[in-house]
């Protein structure tokens, strides 16, 4: 199999809505992912994400705008003749067939040799950790042995792009982590292009080489899991993506790499990303894990949730009528704060990220 590049041009999908008047699902998505690379479409219900990626599959037809593969425009290509397969999030197993007989029927359909056919399914099923499995039905199998034969169903044909709509969403948290894991290592072995539609942020972050996070129909911004933590360029994908503490403020001074800002806190020196002016309005975004509790007295802040959650301690401290989440990771031997326990909050400047506001 040979990895092609996904490019969206201009894509836009529209929806007949009341009164004669059209609802774009989609708007104007321009994105390029790269042969081989594992690429995260991520947002709330009804963002669009679902809506991209059946088109890109050929499900849905588009409004406007161009899908490629490579250099190829598929388009006007239908779903079973693009280079493409998908993973549901419902498996669509064949229940009368054995894993067998799944993972074979497309291979069937397209009329290939049985010496072929046998090749190529025995090599997935060793990919796949299934030879064990090879004569089970679907009602024999756990929900992750069927996600597992989905799964080669889908690699059998050697697609160019492997597509994967919320295939994780039925199975339970532990083997949420180990199919995870297992997908992400199959691509790579095989280097394949994929594409992965979720709208759990732990998902897009340990398995995507790119994220592209989506709202509204439209891409609010891409980046790798580092850069989308931790340089949001807007506040909802600082919002969606983890947990955020926001400060409002604007621009007092910019030195070359350093805004001195005001803000109701006081004056906070950030470390400068972006072009801003004097005078803008900002949003100052501190990630929970960043802030830091001192006893030095200066900040006082009250304690008013405490809970522990073996990994982690998250509080809820109030400062100056604002109310911060904070994490401390590895809390063993620590005595912890308790709720209303009197703390210092210390916000160091690598800590704060600054967006317009």
């Amino acid at each position: 199999m040979e990895a092609k590049s996904v490019i969206l041009r201009n894509v836009t999908k529209a929806f007949p809505g009341s009164i004669q008047k059209q609802v774009n699902a989609v708007s104007d998505v321009n994105l390029v992912i790269e042969a081989g690379q594992f690429a995260t479409l991520l947002g709330p219900s009804g963002c669009g994400k679902t809506t991209t990626l059946r088109m890109i599959a050929g499900f849905e037809d588009i409004t406007t705008g161009d899908v490629l593969f490579g250099d190829s425009r598929v388009n006007d290509i239908p779903p079973n003749k693009r280079d493409c397969t998908m993973v549901f999030q419902s498996y669509a197993l064949f229940p009368h067939l054995n894993v067998l007989d799944n993972i074979s029927y497309g291979l069937k359909i397209k009329k290939m040799s049985k010496a072929n056919i046998e090749k190529k399914v025995n090599k997935v099923l060793t990919v796949m950790n299934l030879n064990d499995y090879k004569e089970r039905m679907p009602a024999q199998m756990s929900g992750g042995q069927q996600q597992r034969v989905a799964l080669a169903r889908a690699l059998v044909m050697e697609p160019s792009v492997l597509l994967f709509d919320e295939p994780l969403s039925n199975l339970d948290a532990k083997l949420r982590l180990v199919m995870r894991d297992e997908i992400r290592r199959i691509q790579k072995e095989l280097g394949i292009t994929a594409v992965y539609v979720t709208h759990d942020q732990s998902e897009a972050m340990s398995m995507s080489d790119q994220i592209i996070v989506m709202n509204k129909g439209r891409i609010e911004q891409i980046g790798s899991p580092q850069d989308i933590y931790q340089r949001p360029q807007t506040k909802f994908v600082a919002d969606f993506i983890g947990t955020a503490n926001f400060v409002e403020g604007h621009v007092l001074d910019i030195q070359a790499d350093r805004l001195q800002l005001h803000t109701p806190l006081g004056e906070i020196t950030a470390i400068k990303h972006g072009e801003f002016t004097k005078g803008q309005r900002v949003t100052l975004v501190m990630r929970p894990e960043s802030i830091v509790i001192t006893q030095d007295k200066r900040n006082v802040a009250r304690v008013t949730k405490s809970v522990f959650m073996g990994q982690t301690q998250e509080y809820e401290i109030e400062l100056d009528d604002h109310s911060f989440q904070v994490t401390i990771s590895n809390p063993m031997g620590l005595r912890g704060h308790q709720v209303g326990d009197l703390v210092s909050l210390d916000f160091p400047e690598q800590a704060i990220h600054v967006i317009p506001a």
